[in-house]
């Protein structure tokens, strides 16, 4: 081998489907990892079901007593939707051998599961992993992170208020696991089929010039290259009380961290475009080409847009990266946490990962450690904290050193050496030995060049 290495290719990042038939265990159906199967809720027991309904009852009488005339209206026309959705829900169950008619909510509430948990629950189906021909009905019934997410789905999937009614019935009445549309209890694609799919997801015509449009008021020339970047940030749920991120504040990183890696990203002619709904500060930074749309123009729109155009995404495990995963747009991962629960891996995406320090040891976690000890699943800080686990986020040089690399490989004048490939087989080895990811993931899971050389003693 040359000093220099071997030459790397870019693997093809077109939008179009891949020929080749799905294989490995994504063809059998195999799920791939315990606790991350389709769930439903669990079954109510007959007295439980008693309980609820007299509890149902009564919080009706109470509002209709506290608020007045509108909310009775409100509640008589919820009562009638659902009575007319009774007969509905009932022949749905009786066709189950032709047709398996299934209801469900878009899941609206959060970015990342509106855009993956959809896709992969499409995915699925093309794939013929849900084993029979299946129409789906969804409703709204949570708030909507980002409406024209939302919008583009309604042009998919069959979206209407009926649904809902039919939802709640099927819920209520027993029998209807069947009939409950099974999203994944995280999102992941354990069945490794995006990187063989196409997005589900589309522009039109219209929205394509109005996103052009708006590249060019950014400052982004409409043949211009640019790269997305984002980092989870508390001041996202500010307000949102119910859904507890202070329990998750282990996801979170420093937007400044990123700083050094867009610097040589702008320097490489890049546009660099600093994403987020709502954050904390803006991007202390005086280069022009560094651009803080968070801050500034910021659309529901433009989320969807640029993260589908961008020539690859800097981010770390915030719901915003799942949209450029939708899109099947290439995705550098900073600051990964949960080691077991990939999300999704394409060839073309790379990854380094937070590094996980023991007190009572007095040092890092190995790969091994952290796959057999469960600390790669876990979700909460508590969990952490209660095993005396620091974590430790990944260094602007880390951080710069994997988008150089992303940036080279995708070009195809990224040069990989012996040891870059021994290292890499070494790191997905124990993958495949302590961990029950389905190993089709593993195939596509490339960790940063840079940050193993770094950390060759994680793979103790």
């Amino acid at each position: 081998m040359s000093p220099q290495g071997t030459l790397i290719t870019p693997p093809s990042m077109g939008r179009e489907a891949q020929t080749e038939p799905i294989v490995g265990s994504a063809a059998r159906g195999v799920t791939g990892l315990a606790g991350v199967q389709s769930v439903s809720p669990p079954r109510m027991s007959l007295q439980d079901r008693r309980e609820f309904l007299v509890r149902f009852v009564t919080r009706q009488f109470t509002d209709i007593k506290t608020e007045g005339l509108r909310t009775l209206m409100r509640k008589a026309v919820l009562a009638f939707e659902a009575l007319a959705a009774v007969p509905f829900v009932l022949v749905a169950r009786l066709i189950r051998p032709i047709v398996l008619i299934r209801f469900g909510g878009l899941p609206t509430a959060f970015l990342g599961h509106l855009a993956l948990d959809m896709e992969l629950l499409l995915c699925r189906k093309d794939a013929g992993l849900h084993g029979r021909r299946v129409f789906d009905m969804f409703c709204i019934s949570q708030s909507i992170a980002n409406q024209q997410l939302t919008r583009m789905w309604k042009r998919v999937v069959h979206v209407s208020r009926f649904a809902r009614a039919a939802e709640r019935v099927n819920r209520w009445l027993p029998g209807g696991g069947l009939n409950r549309i099974p999203f994944p209890g995280a999102v992941n694609d354990v069945e490794a089929l995006l990187p063989q799919t196409a997005s589900h997801l589309s522009f039109t015509p219209a929205e394509q010039r109005e996103g052009y449009a708006a590249l060019q008021q950014l400052g982004i020339p409409g043949d211009g290259a640019f790269v997305c970047l984002s980092a989870r940030d508390p001041a996202y749920y500010v307000g949102r009380p119910r859904y507890a991120d202070h329990q998750r504040r282990y996801r979170n990183s420093e937007i400044q961290t990123y700083l050094p890696a867009a610097e040589e990203l702008a320097r490489r002619g890049y546009a660099v475009v600093r994403m987020g709904a709502a954050v904390q500060r803006a991007l202390q930074t005086g280069n022009p080409r560094i651009i803080d749309y968070a801050t500034a123009a910021r659309t529901d729109f433009l989320d969807v847009f640029l993260s589908a155009h961008c020539r690859f995404f800097v981010a770390d495990t915030g719901g915003l990266v799942a949209l450029p995963m939708a899109f099947r747009r290439p995705v550098a991962v900073a600051n990964f946490v949960r080691w077991e629960l990939p999300g999704s891996w394409s060839p073309y995406d790379l990854f380094i990962p937070k590094t996980l320090w023991r007190q009572d040891t007095r040092r890092l976690m190995t790969v091994k450690d952290i796959l057999q000890s469960g600390a790669g699943r876990w979700c909460y800080d508590a969990e952490y904290a209660a095993q005396g686990i620091d974590i430790i986020d990944n260094t602007p040089e880390e951080i710069a050193a994997l988008v150089r690399e992303m940036d080279e490989r995708l070009k195809g004048t990224w040069r990989t050496t012996e040891e870059d490939e021994e290292l890499q087989q070494r790191f997905l080895e124990q993958f495949r030995r302590h961990s029950t990811l389905n190993p089709d993931i593993q195939a596509y899971r490339r960790i940063g060049a840079e940050f193993l050389r770094q950390h060759q003693e994680l793979l103790a």
